[in-house]
Order: C-alpha cells, then sequence, then structure tokens
C-alpha cells in the first residue's frame, strides 16, 4: 500500500509539473502572439504616417475619413469583422502610392488632370500594391488598395475589372473616397500652397460654403450607383453621410478644456505634435479609447489645454 501510495504521488506530482509547463508555455506562446500583434499594429502606423504626407491639399485626415466612414458602411452592410479590420487598414492605406506624386498633381481632382498627371496618377495604385506587398501578411490588404479605384462598368483602373471581379472592400472605398475628395480636397493658392482650411468658428458658415460640392458628390454617387459604384453601399454610406451632416447644423463650436473632452465631440481643428505628426483630425469624431492619449499629449505641451471641438 505504501508502494502504491508512493508511486500515485510522483505520479501527481509528474502530472502537476506537465501542467505547469503547459502553463507555461500557452502563456509564452500568448506573450509572443500579443508582441506580434502589437509590431504589426506598429507597422500599420508607420505606413499610416507616411501616406499623411500626401493630405496636405484636404480639410482634415483623408485616410483617417476614409477608414471611419468605410467602417461605418461595413458593420451597416454586416460584413464580418476580419474582413472589416482589414478593410480599415486598407482605407488608411489606400494612397500610400500617392508619396511619388509631385504637390502639383496631389491638389488636383481626376478632372483637373492633364492626360500626362492622369497616366502618373493612376500608377499610385501599382506603387501602393508593391510597397504592401513587401509585408507577407498584408497581401489581402494590398489587393484591395489595387482596386479602389475600379469601376462596376469595367472603366476603372488599373485593371478594369467588373463587377464582382471587384473586391467588396474596394467597392467600399471607391464610394467614400470620391465623396471625400470631392468636398474635402482644398483648392491651392496662386504660390502653390493650400488653401487655409474651410472649417470656421461658424459651423453654419461651414456647410455653406461646402454644400454646393456636397450635393453635386451625393447626387453624382446616386445618379451612377449601380454603374461605378455597388448600389447598396452608395445607398447606406448616403444615409450615414447625410445624418451626420445634420447633426454638425446643431452643434457649436468650442473651445473644450483637454479633460473635459467626451466621446462624440468631433475635433474642429487638426492637433500635429511640434514633430509634425498628426494627433487629431478636423471632423474626426472623438472616441473613448483616444482620451487617455489626448490627455497625456497635452501633458507634454503636444496639444493645447484647450482645443476646438464641436459640440
Amino acid at each position: 500500500m505504501d508502494e502504491q501510495k508512493i508511486n500515485n504521488t510522483e505520479e501527481n506530482i509528474l502530472n502537476e509539473n506537465s501542467f505547469e509547463k503547459k502553463d507555461e508555455k500557452e502563456q509564452l506562446i500568448e506573450e509572443l502572439s500579443d508582441m506580434l500583434a502589437q509590431t504589426f499594429i506598429d507597422n500599420i502606423e508607420v505606413l499610416s504616417s507616411i501616406t499623411l504626407l500626401t493630405e496636405r491639399f484636404y480639410d482634415g485626415s483623408h485616410s483617417r475619413f476614409i477608414a471611419e466612414k468605410c467602417v461605418m458602411v461595413a458593420e451597416e452592410l454586416g460584413m464580418d469583422e476580419e474582413s472589416t479590420y482589414e478593410l480599415k487598414i486598407a482605407a488608411l492605406l489606400h494612397d500610400i502610392g500617392k508619396i511619388t506624386f509631385f504637390d502639383s498633381a496631389l491638389h488636383k481632382n481626376i478632372n483637373e488632370m492633364s492626360p500626362l498627371e492622369y497616366e502618373h496618377y493612376k500608377y499610385h495604385v501599382d506603387v501602393g500594391v508593391y510597397l504592401l506587398k513587401k509585408h507577407k501578411h498584408l497581401e489581402k490588404i494590398a489587393n484591395i488598395v489595387h482596386q479602389h479605384h475600379e469601376k462596376l462598368d469595367g472603366s476603372g483602373f488599373p485593371l478594369g475589372l467588373k463587377e464582382d471581379s471587384i473586391l467588396p472592400a474596394a467597392k467600399i472605398i471607391s464610394v467614400v473616397n470620391f465623396f471625400h475628395n470631392t468636398v474635402y480636397k482644398k483648392p491651392r493658392t496662386r504660390s502653390g500652397a493650400p488653401a487655409r482650411p474651410t472649417m470656421v468658428m461658424d459651423i453654419n458658415a461651414f456647410l455653406e460654403a461646402t454644400r454646393a460640392k456636397y450635393n453635386f458628390a451625393l447626387n453624382f454617387l446616386f445618379n451612377r450607383r449601380g454603374i461605378l459604384f455597388e448600389k447598396k453601399v452608395v445607398e447606406v454610406f448616403i444615409d450615414i453621410i447625410q445624418a451626420e451632416r445634420m447633426s454638425l447644423g446643431q452643434k457649436a463650436v468650442m473651445r473644450v478644456p483637454i479633460n473635459k473632452i467626451e466621446p462624440g465631440m468631433v475635433f474642429a481643428e487638426d492637433y500635429y505634435t511640434k514633430q509634425g505628426i498628426l494627433i487629431a483630425a478636423k471632423g474626426e469624431a472623438v472616441k473613448k479609447e483616444m482620451i487617455p492619449a489626448l490627455v497625456r499629449f497635452a501633458e507634454n505641451d503636444q496639444l493645447p489645454m484647450k482645443i476646438l471641438v464641436l459640440k
């Protein structure tokens, strides 16, 4: 009996050690997974910062606007979580190929370009897919970026894809991208510099200043749904943007202490670090998870203690 007890005790000890080793192994795997995930996120942040260099001719951040609104459309359409995340990253990086552009091309809409400028412009999707496919985990995202200028009738570029040959995520970016390019691109001054921001202290003045471009963009999308743009995507996006536009008219611009910022407020100015990195984009809604970072930036003298928001 004593020998049996000893054997059982030894077996229990071995089992306990085995479980401990298993727990240690699982913990190590979890830590490594977290590190890899954070490295991936850091890589996206770096690439996104590069894309921001091409956005000085927009009011607010072009890529952040596209990403935010694309996610809203995807959620309304019932896109699964993984696909929505891929869409968000592709939207943030869709214009990374424009780092090869001169300012003379960056500020123009497609209909303002010369034939030579337009050929150069079309090349930015090829540059984007070339850069992104260097990262083995970005291949799906690279393909979305490559297709975001394709149109349902085959008139888009670079491949002239039609209908179901175009990735669903690329169809969403196409709609939101057209809208933002039409409404939020700044005119260029005679010196070639971007014009001053159009969002002013009086929000009604801003709405009036952008009314014609806003109406043109929505009418263009609506009239060409099912022809150039995915019908359901256009309809969902128009519903979202009209509701947002209506709510803007009910907001006032005010300067709020950084520790009083609340989710749902909207940044009324672009805010940059002293190194020129965009912290908060004009027109971007404040999210709960942003607030601790905003406070830290203010404490480190990278943001003013009071910032302009729409409330």
